[in-house]
């Protein structure tokens, strides 16, 4: 276990565009379900009672170091980085945080 990358990232879409992002952000889970076999969660959140606007919170953990590279270098991430960059569609830079886990439990 001491080998996988957890990870958080945290989208702030733009206002009005939430939509969109959710859309796009529900496809590239679907895509990394498909195609990314040794990813063992990848699992969307969306916040619903920000105060200015919500964001959408990523949980992802990567079998290894490799394998969480090589998410990054899909052309189905490059092209959601392309997209969002075109339709202007955050509000914010991708905020993406690698953690680990340090208490508490994942599942009784």
């Amino acid at each position: 276990m001491s080998g996988q990358v957890h990870v958080v990232a945290i989208i702030t879409p733009a206002k009005g565009k939430e939509a969109r992002v959710g859309q796009l952000l529900t496809d590239l889970a679907n895509k990394v379900k498909q195609n990314e076999k040794d990813v063992p969660k990848y699992e969307l959140f969306e916040q619903y009672n920000g105060q200015g606007g919500n964001v959408f919170v990523v949980e992802e953990i990567y079998n290894n170091q490799a394998v969480y590279d090589a998410h990054f270098k899909t052309d189905y991430f490059t092209a959601l980085g392309e997209t969002t960059q075109k339709e202007a569609l955050l509000a914010a830079p991708l905020d993406i945080k690698t953690i680990k886990p340090i208490g508490g439990f994942a599942s009784r």
